[in-house]
Parts: C-alpha cells; sequence; structure tokens
C-alpha cells in the first residue's frame, strides 16, 4: 500500500484529518517541544477520537509505515515525529470523561464539530 492508499484508507469514516507535506498546516502539525528535532512524517494523521486512532494505526500497519504518537509533543528526544512514518496526533482529542461503572469516554471540541467515543467499560482504582 503507497502513502496515497493510506490517506485514502484513511478518508473514509476518519473523523480528524490527514496532513501529507505540502498541504496546509502540515508544518505546524508536526513541530513539536524541542525545536532541534526537525522530522517530516509522510502521513499525519490528527484523529478526534478513538476509532480514529484505530484506523490510524491500522493504515499504518497495512502500508508498513513506521508509527509515532504525539500526545501532548513535549518529549525531548522528538520519539513523536517519525522520519517517513505516520505521525498520529492527539493534540486535537482534549479531555476524557467517566461516567457510572467507569466508562472511559475521550471528546474533542472545536468550532465545527463535537464528536466522542466510548470505550470498552474498564475498572479504575485510585
Amino acid at each position: 500500500m503507497t502513502t496515497i492508499d493510506s490517506v485514502a484508507s484513511l478518508g473514509e469514516g476518519f473523523s480528524g484529518e490527514v496532513l501529507a507535506p505540502g498541504d496546509p498546516g502540515y508544518d505546524a502539525a508536526r513541530v513539536i517541544h524541542n525545536g532541534l528535532i526537525d522530522k517530516r512524517p509522510a502521513l499525519i494523521a490528527r484523529c478526534r477520537n478513538t476509532a480514529d486512532v484505530v484506523d490510524a494505526v491500522n493504515a499504518a500497519r497495512d502500508a508498513g509505515l513506521e508509527l509515532s504518537v504525539r500526545g501532548g509533543g513535549h518529549n525531548v528526544a522528538g520519539k513523536a515525529v517519525t522520519e517517513g512514518g505516520l505521525m498520529i496526533d492527539l493534540s486535537l482529542m482534549k479531555g476524557t470523561t467517566t461516567t457510572g461503572s467507569a466508562r472511559l469516554t475521550a471528546s474533542t471540541t472545536t468550532a465545527s464539530s463535537s464528536s466522542s467515543v466510548a470505550t470498552t467499560p474498564t475498572t479504575c482504582s485510585t
């Protein structure tokens, strides 16, 4: 599977953004806290919910692309950005909530939309 095929496979049902080199927002999305790190992923999957993360992981596996995950972007070693692979950007996933029997819900809110996905119930201990 080529990078183009990966973009196409992410496009179906993917509620986030898929960015490739040259796309508006690509350079801003790949920047991390450590300015000395200048890696260029083949694709950046800006996930909005858990289903987007699953789709991105599957697309990377199917394409044989190295995978990296950007949470807060503060890893000083630059592990959040891959060179030539697929970077999963979690920055749009701004919150989690628990309800009832510790059911975890990931959610995002943007100027144009809001979405949430619940995961399977899990036991939480405090």
